[in-house]
């Protein structure tokens, strides 16, 4: 008699607690659906864009108002023909005259947003970009940073970094999108563990609570006036790359000797090529800093190729000829330089089968000053990349 008391005690607690669940869970849609309605915000407080570096977006932001100006950000500038670059480690680099979010607005008058930080790769570029592939057209001036290090050992896109880049505005686009919510199902399905689960329970909780908060402050405000028609909306202002971001060869030459110059200064100390307080600090220390970093995988067999080949197709549907740029790494320190050269050859054959640009860094002949550590652009490098994206666009 106490056993079945007890089982039927047990029933009644799962019933309860399976009831409670399916309403919170229809609370949540009903509450998420209706908060979707609201006015998306258009832009922050001038407090929070007032920095040295607010034409570069490590990622969308902290809160889902912030997400949502900033994927406007990043889509009007890929219609506009604003210069767009997405990456990843290599554009952390503030400190860098030649990084191209503040050369190209400084010194060449061109309007320029970059995005992306270390761990943004292939898969997280391509979903970015379906997110807001509206805003792709023929105008569009896209370069996309590709680094070797995706395709090392370590380098599937990371479940944070899917996490952090495919949340917001890009995931509630893409879930509404049977194709691409497929894509990421299956994405998931085949990288899931509790820490990723929890990521992804945690963002949508957030972001639920993001909305709840915009949906309080604004709540009794005038809504936005609202044009009577699509053709009372005023054109989006396109872009033309200035005059004075045209140089003569020898402008150029000038520049790169400047940046030689200037990574002169701070290596050429070490037997690494590498400069000097890098050495100093990360290098020294060590009895054999040469590593491999393809020793436990081939290249080719990495997903990242796939997922390159995903974001080129994209572009093609849209008749968008983005600039590709492959990174090199510092032979001195990666001991199997050679084991990537057949990834660099499918790279640009893959480049040459969509039609994109493509500049191969990996395979150029070595010079100090063009990496600042074992992977990372330096002034050099960064000269020779900006160099060459400004040509590319400007034929």
């Amino acid at each position: 008699m106490s056993l079945l008391t007890h089982n039927s005690r047990l029933l009644s607690h799962i019933a309860a607690a399976t009831t409670a669940a399916v309403l919170a869970l229809g609370l949540y849609i009903a509450g998420d659906d209706f908060l979707d309605r609201l006015p998306l915000p258009v832009q922050l407080p001038s407090a929070a864009t007032s920095t040295t570096t607010d034409n570069y977006l490590p990622n969308l932001g902290p809160d889902w108002g912030t997400q949502n100006v900033n994927i406007g950000r990043l889509a009007n500038a890929l219609s506009d023909g604003t210069l767009t670059v997405l990456g990843s480690s290599e554009l952390s680099s503030h400190d860098l005259r030649f990084v191209p979010y503040r050369f190209f607005p400084q010194e060449l008058k061109m309007p320029t947003l970059a995005y992306g930080h270390a761990m943004f790769q292939s898969y997280g570029i391509f979903s970015v970009l379906e997110s807001i592939s509206d805003s792709l057209t023929p105008n569009t001036r896209l370069v996309i940073m590709v680094s070797p290090a995706w395709f090392a050992s370590g380098g599937q896109l990371p479940r944070s970094a899917f996490a952090e880049h495919i949340s917001g505005p890009v995931w509630d686009r893409l879930w509404d999108k049977p194709a691409t919510r497929d894509q990421m199902q299956s994405w998931i399905s085949n990288n899931a563990n509790f820490g990723l689960l929890w990521l992804i329970a945690n963002g949508q909780a957030s972001q639920l609570k993001d909305k709840l908060g915009l949906w309080w402050r604004t709540y009794g405000e005038r809504p936005a006036d609202r044009p009577r028609s699509k053709l009372s909306v005023p054109a989006h202002r396109y872009v033309t790359w200035p005059s004075a971001g045209k140089l003569s060869t020898s402008g150029w030459d000038a520049l790169t000797q400047e940046a030689r110059a200037a990574e002169r200064a701070l290596g050429g100390h070490n037997p690494y090529d590498v400069r000097d307080d890098y050495y100093e600090q990360f290098l020294k220390p060590l009895a054999a800093p040469a590593h491999n970093e393809f020793a436990d995988v081939n290249p080719l067999t990495r997903t990242e190729l796939g997922d390159l080949a995903r974001v080129m197709a994209l572009l093609q549907r849209h008749k968008v000829r983005a600039y590709f740029v492959m990174q090199p790494f510092n032979p001195k320190l990666i001991l199997d330089h050679d084991r990537f050269d057949p990834a660099v050859a499918a790279f640009k054959g893959m480049c040459s089968h969509y039609g994109m640009g493509c500049l191969d860094m990996y395979s150029m002949p070595f010079e100090p000053g063009v990496v600042r550590d074992d992977m990372h652009l330096a002034e050099l490098g960064w000269a020779i990349a900006n160099r060459a994206i400004a040509e590319y666009f400007t034929r």
